[in-house]
Order: structure tokens, then C-alpha cells, then sequence
């Protein structure tokens, strides 16, 4: 009876978005020819790198890419992902009034559809979606209300309604899940749009506004709570004038504001932070009027709190977010303004999202181009994909992310025989990242033509160039793809000749 082969081969399978690797490898044994008398070659690693010499064709993206776009409701602003990152809830703002726009779109992430559109009589203009840690509740700010919607995930139905408030647009949630904070950007006749100086706080347990409204500046715009859960970060947009925003500060142990802590803001629209609790970033949109135009993030060191760097950017800064291994934040850039005089045809152009490298506060290439009028930006928990409202175009982008980082290097050694010596170039890498990549492809030349070896992640993160030419120096391109088939920059390689 014969002996059974042992199959090795690679195979790339794609189901929606996800990318599985399977690896499998061809032997036979048995065959062998001889080589100039000394090397011994299996037939199975001729037919092997005769099928790596051919195009291989990988269900891959390349990082910082537009990969899908959602379409939503009217005028979407804020979006929340749940903890599995499975869905996205997106508030759909309904500028233009239309009958039943107040709507909350459900997008499934795993195709990137929409998944359910949820309308509920009690939706007044929803602005922001804030999802507990559970994944269990998501909370709609009803911005032109008094108003906060509880909506049960698991049935995305309307399970309750937390009253008291005076357009609320924005909430955080404190980390042991039992409060919330929310501002009031102002909706009553006594205190309109951008006139109220407020935050509530929210007994998560009851469902009810729980002591004083904590006074802060006028017209608090979003807010951001510390990883630690000790201090709130409160944007004051006051009047949208150079210069003229502030930051307060809620203690959250005692509930005491340092009203304007931070000051020489323009028009702040969105505040982020760091990971590590060190810094946040805010979003300079300028004035609702356009006039002035803001073009700026400012970087504020928590430890001085005070503002440390200033990031220019494009027109109108608006959300923005930071990756989950606190190495990048995103940005979007609004770019809508009035074309005729006196307010009047109102015109979005190109919408567009940066790239900030944390380390160094510089904005990064490529700049991202999506829908018109960018308002927010969620990332996934895994540091895979971005998710931009877009306000004018009624859609979401979705943006594959580069997750993980490789650093290589290369060195040369020899195997002497008795007639002949191999000369081997060696690679060795490795990587982090908060999503890792599956596989690594390895090529010879920057077009990325010549295959030399596709490497499982399971192996070791090494690769033997047998044979090479002395006294030669050779450069490889290596480039690792995770599980939804995004593929990292290539990492250049050079290996200096040195027998």
C-alpha cells in the first residue's frame, strides 16, 4: 500500500470581511535528483517554488483605505460601537426636519450593511450614542429636547427615558459603570442653542438626574472622561471666536468644577484622550458661522493641563478619535461653508480625515478623503477600522486601519561543505499591535512582483534565503495581513554582503 502524500499548500479563504489563512503544506517523498553532484532537492520544492513564482492573488486592503460606505439617515453626527464591535449605532441628527428622521441607524459591522433603523416617537434631533461597557444599553441624546433615550441592544427597543436636561449632546460614563455625565448644550426658549452652562450627572441604577446641574462654561459642546475615571474634561465652545473657548474640569469624587481651567480655544467641537490618560486632544471647528474658520487640534498635557502643542490640520476640524494602542489619533476635517452672502447656499466640499502620530504631534500621510461634511469618528476596540458620520452625504465611511507595526532586520551566514558553501540571508521580524497579522508575505522588489515565501503566523517569524551570491548586498519587502485582510506598509529589509 502506498504511503499516503502529506499536502502542503497556501490557501486564502474570504467570508464577508474576514479572511481566514489556512496553511497547508505539498510533500512527496521519495523523488530526488541530484544537483552538481553535492545538493539534494526534493521534487515537491521545485513544484513549490514554481507555484510561488506565479501571481498570487490575496483578498487584501492596503491601511488608512475607504473599504465600504454605509448609507444611514438624514444628517448623521454621532456613532458608538458596541464592545464586540459587531454593530455601530448612529445618531441621525435630522437637520432638515423630515417626518420621521429622528432615527437611530443599527449598521452590522460584520458586512457592513444596515442592519435596522430604529424611530421612536421621543427622538428630538439625536446628536450622540454613548454604549455602556456591556454592551447592554446604548444612550441617544436628544439634542433639541430634555431628553435621553435608553435603548436596549439586545432588542433595540426603547426601554426607558431619562429626563431633566436641556440639549443634551454628548455623555461618558464612568468606568465602574454607575454614573454618567452629560452636558447641556441649551434647547429651552429661556435657554437656547449654545447658551447653557451645564453638566448633569446621572445615577446609572436609577435612570434619574442626581443632585445640582454642575455649573460650567457657556455652551459646553462635547466631553471626555480620564481612563481612570477620576476627571471629566468639558469643551466650552462659548462663542466660537479665536481664542475665546475654554476647558472645564469636573473632579468626579466630590463633583467640584474648576470652571475654566484651560483657555485659548477656537470653537472646540471634539475632545479625545490618550489611552495612558496623559493628554487630549480638541478639535479648533471655529464658529458655527464660518467666521472665523478653525483649521487646528490642540494637544493639552492632564498632568499641567495646560495646552502644550497646536496641530494644523485642514478647514473645520471636527471629530476626532485615538487608536487603541494610543499611537494615532483621527481627524476629520468638516469643510462646509456658505457660498453666498449672508449665510446662504450653504456648500460642502471634500471631506477628509488626517492622521496624527501621537509620539511626535505631526500630521501623517495619507490624507483620507470620505463623505461630505465628516462629522465623527468611532474606532473598533481592535484597532481594525474606523467609522466617519458623514453629516452632508448621509453615509458612513469605513476605513481599514493599519493594527499592528513590524520591525525587521536581516544578517548574513554561510554553511561550508567540503566542495561547495551556502551563503543565507536571514530575516527576522517582529511585531505588536492590538490586531496581529495572520500571515507575511516577503517579496524580492518594491513592486511587489517577486514572491520569494508566504509565512504563516503560527511559524517562526523567520525566513532562510539559501544560496546567495557572496560579496552582494539584497533588499526584501516584507508585509504581514491580519484577519480582515488589511496589509501593512512594507518593511524594507536590506541584508549587506558580508563573505
Amino acid at each position: 500500500m502506498l504511503k499516503h502524500d502529506l499536502l502542503v499548500a497556501f490557501i486564502f479563504f474570504k467570508s464577508e470581511l474576514y479572511r481566514v489563512s489556512i496553511v497547508y503544506i505539498m510533500i512527496k517523498k521519495g523523488i530526488k535528483i541530484m544537483i552538481k553532484n553535492w545538493f539534494k532537492i526534493d521534487v515537491f520544492l521545485m513544484l513549490l517554488c514554481m507555484m510561488l513564482s506565479l501571481p498570487v492573488a490575496l483578498s487584501a486592503v492596503a491601511p488608512n483605505t475607504v473599504v465600504a460606505t454605509i448609507n444611514v439617515g438624514v444628517t448623521p453626527a454621532g456613532i458608538a460601537l458596541t464592545p464586540d464591535n459587531l454593530f455601530a449605532y448612529v445618531a441621525n441628527n435630522n437637520n432638515y426636519s423630515i417626518p420621521s428622521g429622528d432615527s437611530i441607524s443599527v449598521l452590522n459591522l460584520v458586512n457592513n450593511t444596515l442592519e435596522q433603523t430604529i424611530i421612536d416617537q421621543d427622538f428630538n434631533e439625536p446628536y450622540t450614542v454613548t454604549i455602556n461597557a456591556q454592551g447592554t444599553k446604548a444612550y441617544v441624546t436628544n439634542s433639541n429636547s430634555t431628553t435621553i433615550s435608553i435603548i436596549d441592544i439586545a432588542t433595540n427597543k426603547i426601554i426607558g427615558t431619562i429626563n431633566g436636561f436641556n440639549g443634551p449632546s454628548g455623555m461618558v460614563i464612568t468606568p465602574d459603570g454607575r454614573r454618567a455625565y452629560v452636558n447641556n448644550y441649551g434647547a429651552s426658549q429661556s435657554v437656547p442653542s449654545g447658551k447653557a452652562t451645564t453638566v448633569n450627572v446621572v445615577d446609572l441604577t436609577t435612570d434619574k438626574i442626581i443632585g445640582d446641574p454642575l455649573e460650567v462654561g457657556l455652551a459646553p459642546a462635547a466631553l471626555a472622561i480620564t481612563p481612570d475615571g477620576e476627571f471629566v474634561y468639558v469643551i466650552n465652545y462659548v462663542d466660537g471666536d479665536i481664542d475665546t473657548g475654554t476647558v472645564s474640569i469636573i473632579k468626579t469624587s466630590d463633583n467640584s468644577v474648576e470652571m475654566n481651567a484651560i483657555q485659548g480655544l477656537t470653537g472646540p467641537f471634539a475632545i479625545a484622550i490618550t489611552p495612558d490618560g496623559q493628554r487630549a486632544y480638541v478639535t479648533n471647528f471655529g464658529s458655527n458661522n464660518f467666521a472665523p474658520i478653525g483649521t487646528t487640534i490642540s494637544v493639552i498635557d492632564l498632568n499641567s493641563n495646560t495646552i502644550v502643542d497646536t496641530i494644523n490640520l485642514a478647514i473645520q476640524p471636527s471629530g476626532i478619535a485615538i487608536s487603541p494602542d494610543g499611537l494615532f489619533a483621527y481627524a476629520t476635517n468638516y469643510n462646509t461653508l456658505y457660498a453666498g452672502q449672508n449665510f446662504s447656499d450653504l456648500t460642502a466640499g471634500q471631506g477628509t480625515v488626517n492622521i496624527i502620530d501621537i509620539a511626535t504631534n505631526t500630521v501623517l500621510p495619507p490624507t483620507i478623503a470620505v463623505g461630505q461634511s465628516p462629522d465623527s469618528v468611532a474606532i473598533s476596540s481592535d484597532g481594525t477600522y474606523a467609522y466617519i458620520s458623514n453629516y452632508t452625504s448621509n453615509t458612513v465611511s469605513v476605513i481599514a486601519l493599519q493594527s499592528f507595526y513590524i520591525v525587521a532586520q536581516g544578517s548574513q551566514m554561510q554553511n561550508v561543505f567540503l566542495t561547495q558553501r551556502d551563503i543565507i540571508n536571514r530575516l527576522t521580524w517582529s511585531v505588536s499591535g492590538p490586531s496581529l497579522p495572520i500571515s507575511y508575505s516577503l517579496y524580492r522588489d518594491a513592486a511587489l512582483t517577486d514572491l520569494v515565501a508566504l509565512i504563516p503566523a503560527t511559524e517562526p517569524l523567520e525566513f532562510l534565503d539559501h544560496n546567495r551570491e557572496p560579496n552582494k548586498t539584497y533588499t526584501y519587502y516584507l508585509i504581514g495581513t491580519n484577519n480582515v485582510g488589511t496589509t501593512s506598509v512594507p518593511v524594507v529589509v536590506t541584508v549587506a554582503g558580508s563573505f
